[in-house]
């Protein structure tokens, strides 16, 4: 194929995959792809410029299943040849000697895949900054030529106007669903104080017929002690409600998040957040259990967050356990009762930190999609139980006002851990109750 045909050939392949891309990620990934193939290389890797860390963060890789050997993810924007394919904003070509096993490096030991030669491409259009890096290895049949160069740095300009496009288009779509979800929760924490009121207004009601109540009528006082509870319970809930509208009005506007700091023991709060999803889990054959350290010191602690937490990474994980069941297992009558599968929460505080984790017994993920969702850029996975992505996004904010982090363990066929660690902190009296 002539150079001016493969020019041609190019353009085509990576109009029509960016045409038919829609998330940054797809786009990302159909990039890669596309490099690949129209050079003829075995293999190659995709990097989004960070430029507050100053890193080329991963990601894809081709072949996929190297992902998990990689000796490491993101590198620094100067590092190697894809470092210098982005400070120079310009395609850069290698060849290597061959090599003996002990010359190899530690990409090559890790992955077992020897380099010969490498193709560092730019995202970028001409007179701007780059956005990424293209970096393909091991060109089949010779070296990497200058009419690879050529057709490259045609896949990287259209690509990089699709990635800007596709940028963009996010940016639009995220501020219209923060708009919408600010105006929802502030309706929402409205009805709620509302509700709260009319609560209170209940109970010196009560108060009055209790007193008309023979006070030895010990049927009758059940039932009071029943009600006195259930207005107790609808307090809390209501609680909650308010608090919550109002945590997603802070993050919808982009504020920081308020914490309510109060000084207690995180288990009956870790306990309670997940029994809260004990009929979710069963209605999906999905097993629920806590384990939880019952001599784990009190420390300081925004309940409703803590709650939050636990709450949206047990619903996340079982949408991803309910994944792996046939849906006519879940549709035979016969299995009403069965489990499928597994989800646990474990809570215990060593060496003066507190941790918090989830594990599933669901399908996994692999090291770049843990990535993208620690990065708060990944939306939901599951076909079964869509979502935003939201979920988690919410998880790395409330963990870190708790000057906490959020860590995933996972691996394909396996399931998933979902880790939040947070350094034991005293609430100091003078403090009061609110940062």
């Amino acid at each position: 194929m002539g150079s001016s045909e493969q020019l041609i050939r190019a353009v085509q392949v990576a109009t029509r995959a960016l045409v038919s891309t829609g998330t940054l990620d797809q786009l990302m990934s159909a990039v890669l792809s596309t490099c690949v193939e129209a050079v003829g290389a075995e293999g190659g890797t995709i990097y989004v410029h960070d430029g507050a860390r100053n890193t080329l963060r991963f990601q894809h890789v081709i072949p996929a299943e190297i992902a998990g050997k990689l000796p490491s993810l993101d590198i620094p924007d100067d590092f190697g040849a894809a470092g210098q394919a982005f400070q120079s904003a310009s395609t850069v070509l290698k060849e290597f000697p061959p090599k003996t096993p002990d010359q190899a490096n530690d990409f090559e030991r890790a992955t077992g895949v020897i380099v010969r030669s490498m193709a560092a491409a730019p995202l970028v259009m001409e007179g701007s900054t780059p956005v990424g890096v293209v970096q393909l290895i091991n060109k089949k049949g010779g070296p990497f030529t200058d009419e690879d160069r050529a057709v490259l740095e045609t896949i990287a300009a259209v690509s990089t106007m699709g990635y800007l496009n596709a940028q963009l288009t996010e940016e639009a779509s995220r501020a219209s669903t923060l708009l919408g979800m600010g105006k929802v929760s502030h309706d929402i924490g409205n009805l709620a104080a509302s509700l709260h009121a009319t609560i209170g207004y209940a109970e010196p009601a009560i108060d009055s017929l209790c007193e008309l109540i023979d006070p030895d009528d010990d049927e009758v006082n059940i039932y009071v002690d029943i009600i006195r509870d259930m207005t107790g319970d609808l307090h809390k809930s209501i609680d909650r409600i308010v608090g919550y509208s109002r945590l997603i009005s802070d993050l919808s506007a982009g504020r920081p998040v308020r914490p309510q700091w109060v000084q207690g023991p995180l288990g009956p709060i870790i306990e309670n957040s997940a029994a809260y999803l004990a009929t979710e889990g069963r209605r999906n054959h999905v097993e629920l259990t806590t384990e939880i350290d019952e001599t784990a010191p009190p420390c300081r602690h925004d309940e409703l967050f803590i709650f939050r937490i636990v709450q949206n990474l047990v619903g996340n994980s079982i949408k991803a356990v309910r994944e792996t069941i046939p849906d006519a297992w879940i549709d035979d009558p016969a299995n009403e009762e069965a489990m499928y599968g597994k989800v646990r929460v474990t809570y215990t505080c060593k060496d003066g930190e507190h941790r918090i984790a989830v594990h599933d017994s669901g399908p996994g993920m692999t090291p770049e999609i843990a990535r993208r969702i620690l990065s708060g850029t990944a939306r939901s996975m599951w076909d079964k139980g869509s979502g935003s992505g939201w979920g988690t996004k919410i998880v790395l904010e409330l963990a870190n006002a708790h000057e906490g982090k959020l860590d995933i363990e996972s691996e394909i066929g396996k399931g998933s851990s979902f880790v939040v660690t947070f350094p034991h902190i005293e609430l100091e009296p003078e403090a009061g109750d609110r940062s």
